[in-house]
């Protein structure tokens, strides 16, 4: 049989946050997160997922999620609410919430880990995950003891913001080491003010701050699921750290599709 050209073509959904635009809101993803499928191959369609996931029927969800070979969550200005994690909000809360992506998300999450679909968690979507498998976060690292300030600077300009910020010690035999062998630490950005306070139920620890703060993970209950801290979306081109980890994401979306056509 002739192989057909989209055979080798890469479908990955982005999930989307909902923002306010003057009167109206908009279901959105990042450019950055979007143009590091593209600009690291040209197999890969993405498609942004509106946060409503959760209001669709359930044959639209499947239909949906048949249809995709891999699936990115996020980082985000907002943070997931303290409610997923059986906590208050904290004195003085300043975050934003996004309550139409905590809900879709939640529920997407559920469907992409029973269809078994790779699943790539960045920031927000590593910290939504981690919650889902039952763990919990801090609310403000920089104001826990022997903890770090994991925060960007943003005074300054863009470039040195996402810049790499400090180094990632890697577990060995882990998903991450596999892909960056010999090498037992890589350097990462640093752009978050919450982080893992309890790590979640089977999850496997992938990467760790000096600080000691988890920065991945992995579950080996699934073929593909490791969600990272940091963004390694940003400019991969430019960065060859970045780069490795959303090429392993394309990679397991390729083993993926192959495996499902067979």
């Amino acid at each position: 049989m002739k192989e057909s050209n989209s055979d080798n073509i890469l479908i990955i959904g982005i999930c989307a946050d909902v923002h306010r635009q003057g009167v109206h809101n908009y279901h959105q993803a990042g450019d950055k997160y979007v143009r590091a499928l593209t600009s690291l191959s040209d197999k890969v369609i993405p498609v942004i997922i509106p946060a409503l996931f959760n209001e669709l029927s359930e044959q639209a969800q499947d239909t949906l999620l048949s249809g995709l070979d891999g699936i990115m969550l996020t980082g985000s200005y907002s943070n997931l609410h303290p409610s997923y994690y059986q906590s208050d909000l904290p004195d003085d809360d300043d975050a934003q919430r996004d309550p139409h992506r905590d809900a879709s998300n939640w529920k997407l999450i559920e469907k992409v880990l029973a269809a078994d679909i790779p699943l790539l968690g960045i920031c927000r979507g590593f910290q939504e995950l981690n919650v889902y498998f039952g763990g919990s976060l801090h609310h403000r690292i920089h104001e826990v003891a022997g903890l770090m300030d994991h925060r960007e600077d943003k005074s300054l300009p863009l470039e040195q913001q996402y810049a790499y910020a400090h180094p990632v010690a890697l577990q060995e035999n882990g998903i991450l080491a596999s892909w960056f062998a010999p090498r037992t630490e890589i350097r990462v950005n640093s752009i978050h003010m919450q982080g893992i306070n309890t790590l979640g139920n089977k999850l496997n620890v992938e990467a760790t701050a000096p600080d000691g703060l988890v920065e991945a993970f992995s579950c080996p209950n699934y073929r593909f699921m490791v969600a990272v801290q940091w963004h390694p979306e940003w400019q991969p081109d430019n960065y060859a750290d970045n780069a490795s980890v959303i090429q392993g994401f394309i990679q397991a979306c390729a083993e993926y599709k192959n495996r499902s056509s067979q």
